[in-house]
């Protein structure tokens, strides 16, 4: 049956990605043999190839216990072993969150473990991500299907262990499983959360998936809620048709789930799976279709969407269609159109970020340098239509050239020191700026409201606590975009002048928005409000579970403050980029004019020669330039799902 169209969409995906590299890489090469790299360029440069190295595409399954995550996720990914690789079935499978990707720096297929005692203290998932030792590991043989299962059986492993721990430990004791003989104990994950490093065609191209355990989890491990489900670039929330939406069901996805969907990177899917509970085979398939139609009306009623925002599928009818090669029963799960889905909008999404990050700057820095190309080659024409004239003439006119390009040297020099000057202010009071939002301020910040916790372990004293650092948070960055706004407008002034002296039209020169960073503490600021709310009696009772709760808060907000601080940096060391890379390029083309010129005007010297040196110059530039709009015709490719979609609009007009 071949690859799934999710599979083959993100393979070309990452072809996609590759061939930007190799442009780049190609452009680099250029500007050394064009003697066009600057420093400022060859920055540039590497912050594109630094997205491109750590681009992934990150996946995730979403839902309350026994609606099939992992066993959609079987399907979708590991149905050519003809079996379960993932623990799935009935009840509580997947005990702990668990992700799956490739470590290309490790020696082979491994699982990690991390014990769920850590849930003990208050340290984050990402500290401990950073600390091996703490983790248990598993190696695994990707070629034996049988100890593959064994192993990610692991996973689904719990432990019993005295209430007041289990409480300790965060979790609600009400839900869990009591001990068959100590009713003192209850049942809790053996794991807090497992990294699966295997060896598949998709994670080695840089596919994560994200499976997920039931509400207890993102409720009490707020990390995912706050940090891991946030950096996904698609989640799939799933529903079952034989319970429709649940309380539980329906209290994920106001909480967790229906927010992630409003920002532009994230995809939100609803699924609704195990649509063969309500096939009845002695019906007619139009009977079975209407059923599964009424269903998904029913659910998108309850979660406010429309009903076609609803897929349903059946992962279990999927996979056993899958390993048995049953093109019809496969069709029947509609599995395919869930893989349709996922590929084109997974992969529009990330090809437009990479489009902002990458494709623009890199066409941006070639029409700059292919600019300074054609000027180049602009003054040997000019000096080759010289050395055609007569000996007297050449003369007055080589002198006419000279003083000519001597004063637009003299210009230009001026010009650079002018620039060079305002760098250097734009450095000093960029300093200023950056001093508003220094990351001391918020451990400052962050270690005001831990005391304040210290001293009141209750909803009130949280709330007032968190509101604080938030509000001193957004303060410092008020008062940096006030500073920030200053240097805006002298820049503003800068770029006016220079147009003016150029005779060109406006240059779309950086800007910084400063707002959206603003309105993401706020949204992280209300989302934590209603994590709080929904958590009231977990969070009075528990301290371990508030501590991790406001570590988590407190990590995600200084995120953003930190991911601000470098945007601003960036901003700050290339707001004059584009003037100043366009200065100093053609400073340094007329220096080179005014040697060649008194070259020229040496009378003992063959003019034949050197008008035929110039015209290989001439020639080697045109092979530049050649090359030049090559890797701009290369960059500026339609992205796979652009192609996809013109094929499928074609194959609509011809039909």
């Amino acid at each position: 049956m071949g690859n799934s169209l999710l599979s083959q969409q993100v393979e070309l995906y990452m072809q996609w990605r590759k061939e930007l590299f190799r442009q780049l890489s190609r452009y680099r090469k250029w500007l050394e043999e064009s003697r066009l790299e600057t420093s400022e360029v060859e920055a540039q440069l590497d912050e594109a190839v630094e997205v491109l190295k750590k681009d992934q595409i990150r996946l995730a399954f979403v839902g309350e216990f026994s609606r099939g995550k992992t066993e959609l996720i079987n399907a979708l990914f590991f149905a050519h072993y003809g079996m379960k690789v993932l623990p799935s079935g009935g009840g509580r499978t997947t005990m702990c969150p668990t992700e799956l990707y490739y470590d290309g720096q490790s020696k082979g297929s491994h699982i990690r473990l991390l014990p769920i005692e850590t849930r003990m203290g208050g340290s984050s998932l990402t500290s401990f991500k950073k600390i091996p030792d703490h983790w248990i590991y598993v190696p695994l043989d990707p070629d034996n299907p049988d100890t593959l299962k064994r192993a990610f059986s692991e996973i689904a492993a719990v432990k019993a262990v005295k209430e007041e721990d289990a409480a300790a430990m965060g979790f609600q004791i009400n839900i869990l499983e009591r001990h068959e003989e100590d009713n003192h104990k209850v049942y809790v994950p053996a794991w807090r959360h497992a990294m699966i490093s295997f060896d598949h065609p998709l994670l080695r191209q840089g596919l994560v998936i994200m499976d997920t355990p039931g509400l207890n989890a993102l409720g009490c491990e707020p990390e995912l809620t706050f940090s891991l489900l946030p950096e996904a670039h698609a989640i799939c929330f799933l529903l079952s048709a034989s319970t429709g939406v649940s309380g539980t069901d329906l209290d994920i996805w106001n909480r967790h789930i229906r927010d992630l969907s409003l920002q532009e990177s994230t995809g939100v899917y609803a699924i609704l799976n195990k649509i063969d509970s309500l096939w009845d085979e002695l019906e007619s398939p139009a009977y079975n279709k209407e059923m599964i139609r009424q269903m998904q009306n029913q659910c998108a009623r309850l979660l406010s969407i429309a009903p076609d925002e609803i897929v349903p599928v059946s992962a279990k009818e999927a996979l056993v269609a899958k390993a048995d090669k049953d093109t019809d029963r496969l069709e029947q799960s509609n599995l395919p159109a869930l893989e349709k889905l996922l590929s084109e909008d997974i992969t529009r999404r990330k090809e437009l970020i990479l489009k902002n990050k990458v494709v623009k700057d890199a066409l941006t820095m070639l029409h700059g340098s292919r600019k300074m190309l054609k000027r180049r080659r602009e003054n040997l024409l000019e000096q080759i239509e010289v050395l055609e004239t007569s000996a007297e003439d050449r003369k007055q006119k080589l002198e006419q050239l000279e003083s000519q390009t001597k004063t637009e040297q003299a210009f230009y020099h001026k010009k650079l020191i002018m620039l060079k000057t305002s760098r250097k202010v734009i450095e000093r009071d960029g300093a200023e700026v950056l001093a508003s939002i220094d990351p001391k301020n918020i451990e400052q910040h962050r270690q005001k409201a831990g005391q304040a916790l210290t001293s009141s372990w209750t909803i009130v004293g949280m709330n007032n606590a968190i509101d604080v650092f938030f509000t001193h948070l957004i303060g410092d960055i008020e008062a940096m975009e006030k500073q920030q706004q200053e240097i805006q407008d002298s820049v503003a002034e800068i770029y006016s002048q220079y147009e003016r002296e150029q005779g060109l039209a406006p240059i779309d020169y950086p800007r910084l928005e400063v707002s959206p960073y603003i309105t993401r503490l706020n949204d992280l600021r209300n989302k934590s409000g209603s994590f709080r709310r929904n958590l009231k009696k977990l969070l009075t009772e528990q301290k371990s579970t508030s501590k991790r709760f406001f570590l988590t808060i407190a990590n995600e907000a200084a995120n953003i403050y930190l991911e601000l601080r470098k945007e601003t940096k960036h901003w700050l060391n290339n707001v004059l980029l584009p003037i100043y890379q366009n200065t100093q390029k053609t400073k340094y083309l007329l220096d080179e004019q005014v040697l060649r010129l008194k070259s020229l005007a040496n009378e003992t010297e063959d003019v034949e020669r050197k008008a035929s040196d110039l015209d290989d110059l001439v020639h080697e530039i045109d092979i530049q330039l050649e090359q030049a709009d090559d890797i701009i015709s290369q960059l500026r490719k339609p992205a796979p799902s652009e192609t996809t979609r013109k094929s499928m609009m074609f194959s609509a007009t011809g039909s």
